[in-house]
């Protein structure tokens, strides 16, 4: 089976728009994810707007080096959510020709929640965009179990589970539950850990700062690809504070491309 490489702006966020579609291309990638929202209070976001001179560069980089924009973060369903402070991230993605949108959900209120991820996925499919939503044991949505009840209960047709491989391995599940309806099998976030979570992380923290690129960690992320459909996007979303700190953009994007080129070769795939 062959997949598409696109590279996660996550675990690159020291590199603004234009600099992460540069290095991702000339590490061979074909597409990138792009964070226009951010995820933690105190992380301010690259100055994306529509009109903006970051957005024009970016444009003109992805123009000019065929790369395509897959997904853009992170978008998180609060209590007080409202869908319309989101019209400029929406806008901009639109820009850029995203084709998803990733969510994650911090509300324990089940049906308030789903009632905002489907407002969320109607203003997102005016923009051209699909809502990919994520699920983490840290997080309200802490099981694939929730995610698809979430995804169901939304409304929307366009929602759709997206399959992180450290996060899916962490909730208990095992490749086979990928077999499930609302599961987006266009589109997987690849990456790798220790068998068990090192005693001295929190869930939270490995998954921001500790994960491994694939192969080069225990979890069987080799069956899940069979789950997938041909073709399919693999984001490598391998954020990790020790390469953050020894490798520079580049090379990070080197390193990510190449191990994951390997480790699906290793497994008898190919990638475009």
């Amino acid at each position: 089976m062959s997949f598409e490489l696109s590279l996660a702006h996550l675990g690159m966020l020291d590199a603004p728009p234009p600099l992460l579609v540069e290095a991702a291309h000339a590490a061979g990638f074909r597409g990138v994810g792009i964070r226009l929202h951010p995820a933690r209070p105190g992380e301010q976001p690259f100055p994306m707007h529509v009109s903006g001179a970051m957005m024009r560069e970016t444009l003109a980089r992805m123009r000019d080096l065929g790369m395509t924009v897959h997904d853009i973060e992170i978008v998180r369903i609060k209590p007080d959510f409202d869908v319309r402070r989101l019209a400029g991230v929406l806008a901009s993605a639109q820009a850029l020709g995203a084709r998803r949108l990733m969510v994650n959900v911090d509300d324990v209120d089940f049906g308030r929640a789903a009632r905002n991820i489907g407002l969320l996925a109607d203003q997102a499919q005016l923009h051209g965009l699909g809502l990919g939503l994520e699920f983490m044991v840290y997080t309200a949505a802490r099981s694939l179990r929730v995610a698809r009840e979430l995804a169901e209960a939304s409304g929307s047709n366009a929602v759709r589970v997206v399959v992180d491989a450290l996060h899916f391995f962490r909730a208990g599940c095992v490749p086979e539950d990928m077999t499930g309806s609302r599961i987006e099998r266009h589109f997987m976030q690849i990456n790798d850990a220790p068998a068990r979570r090192h005693p001295g992380l929190s869930a939270g923290e490995e998954g921001r700062a500790h994960r491994l690129f694939a192969g080069e960690g225990e979890l069987p992320v080799d069956r899940l690809l069979p789950q997938l459909a041909a073709g399919a996007i693999l984001s490598v979303e391998a954020p990790s504070a020790i390469r953050m700190a020894t490798l520079d953009v580049h090379e990070r994007a080197v390193a990510a491309y190449r191990t994951t080129h390997h480790f699906l070769q290793g497994h008898g795939h190919g990638h475009e």
